[in-house]
């Protein structure tokens, strides 16, 4: 929350502040004052039991419940809100309490570093590359409170610090949400009027409010005039409108346009397209500006390529946003720099969709060769079925040359004959000679007739030699 080596500014001296050395609520230990402001000043405490040092902010006994009726109630409902935002450009809130003698406090992280107010005293204008490096940065912030439904109201130069944890690029963080305002739908209760401060109290810091924050009436475009004016001191080395009285810096934003950069600082070397930017968003009517952080930090994104830094910006994320090079912390997901950039960043926008082409593509072609090969497989099936079928016929064995042996007459007792050919009888025309072996397929053999088919079953009961003896056209002799 508070650099160490911020500046007290009119705290008195440490040794009449009461708070110093008090515990609140057995949880903090007040250690020194770092700091004041218009809503109470901030200490460094250390927490118990951790040990662990914390930025402690204050409210002014001015703001007790007793001079403002439910001013505990609107204290504890912003301070629960602002808990929720856990950006990594957004100072993060521990704890937020009230004593028993009504002393209400907020802890938040110690943050070692200097405030970009501080920054710009020693050093002057930045170079335009470094302002949207840290711009964009608080940006970001200022878009997730805007997507809680909360307003910052009190952007400036002594609200962002930049840390010492890096030494090869910025760190910014957001701080002080004090006077953060909430546009959503009522919560609680609550009028939607109804403020941190008491009625009738201007909020925010002149030099830095947006017009119509001078009518009590403010939305998330009015951080991006805030955003406007930071933006310019960076860029400059002074805010676009000053004057001696408060009032008249006030009438100034409500009236005058801001000085281009040119009358402020002669010779700069600001892009034009980043001079449009900071311009844009210092428009006096609301919906002149840009309407949205999402459309400040795309319109840095192109003034940064315009102007031949594309590696400042990455891309809107696909899942993953990787950065080239061996960094650490939130500039990780934040910031980057180098050309290797670019062409990593190219690399994931175009392979992610790639790789989800070729996974949602290969279900389609297993499905697709799994058809193709069921309808080949059936026409085949098909064409097979449709061929005529030709019978096929088993040719007959030839027949026999020699008759069967129970075919000849014999005497019991009688040596079998020589096999002797007999001539075809006359009686039976239709009795044909054994034909002789060819190469043509024979004839199917004739009916056998009855009458030696019924000697043949008779003599069977009593076997004899075989006598190889062609008895195809055999009639038996009755004597």
């Amino acid at each position: 929350m508070v650099t160490s080596g911020a500046q007290t500014q009119g705290a008195p001296a440490e040794v009449m502040d009461p708070l110093i050395g008090r515990v609140l609520n057995d949880r903090f230990r007040i250690v020194e004052a770092l700091g004041s402001g218009g809503m109470g000043r901030v200490y460094k405490a250390v927490q118990a039991p951790l040990d662990r040092p914390v930025a402690l902010k204050v409210l002014n006994p001015q703001y007790s419940e007793g001079k403002d009726p439910g001013f505990q109630k609107r204290f504890f409902l912003e301070a629960a809100v602002t808990a929720r935002l856990r950006h990594p450009n957004t100072v993060t809130i521990i704890d937020y309490g009230k004593t028993d003698d009504s002393i209400f406090y907020i802890a938040m992280e110690y943050l070692e570093g200097q405030t970009l107010a501080q920054l710009l005293t020693q050093h002057g204008p930045m170079p335009w590359e470094r302002v949207l490096n840290i711009g964009q940065q608080v940006a970001r912030s200022l878009r997730e409170a805007h997507k809680e439904g909360l307003i910052h109201r009190d952007l400036k130069p002594a609200n962002i610090m930049v840390l010492d944890q890096e030494t090869d690029h910025d760190l910014a963080k957001v701080l002080d949400f004090g006077l953060v305002k909430s546009f959503l739908p009522d919560q609680g209760g609550l009028p939607n009027e109804t403020e941190l401060t008491q009625a009738g109290v201007i909020l925010g810091s002149p030099q830095y409010m947006a017009p119509e924050q001078a009518r009590n009436v403010s939305d998330p475009r009015s951080d991006v005039y805030s955003l406007g004016v930071v933006l310019y001191q960076m860029l400059t080395g002074r805010p676009p409108f000053q004057a001696q009285q408060s009032i008249d810096v006030i009438f100034k934003h409500l009236n005058e346009a801001p000085p281009i950069f040119s009358a402020v600082r002669p010779g700069q070397d600001v892009p034009q397209e980043v001079e449009a930017l900071v311009m844009k968003c210092l428009a006096k009517r609301p919906d002149e500006r840009f309407q949205s952080m999402d459309e400040v930090l795309e319109a840095m994104r192109r003034a940064a390529a315009s102007a031949g830094l594309s590696g400042l910006f990455s891309g809107p994320r696909t899942g993953l946003n990787s950065l080239s090079g061996s960094y650490s912390g939130p500039r990780s997901l934040e910031s980057s720099s180098g050309a290797s950039t670019v062409a990593l960043d190219i690399a994931v926008e175009e392979e992610v969709p790639a790789r989800a082409s070729a996974r949602r593509a290969l279900p389609v072609a297993l499905f697709g060769g799994s058809l193709l090969l069921g309808v080949t497989v059936a026409a085949v099936m098909a064409l097979r079925s449709a061929e005529p079928t030709t019978p096929v016929t088993e040719e007959p064995p030839p027949t026999s040359m020699a008759a069967p042996a129970d075919d000849i007459p014999s005497s019991p007792g009688a040596q079998p004959p020589a096999p002797t050919p007999l001539p075809a009888p006359e009686a039976a025309p239709s009795a044909v000679a054994a034909p002789e072996k060819s190469e043509a397929a024979p004839a199917p053999p004739p009916k056998a007739p009855s009458a030696p088919t019924r000697t043949r079953e008779k003599r069977r009961s009593s076997p004899r030699p075989a006598v190889e003896t062609d008895t195809s056209g055999y009639k038996e002799d009755p004597y």
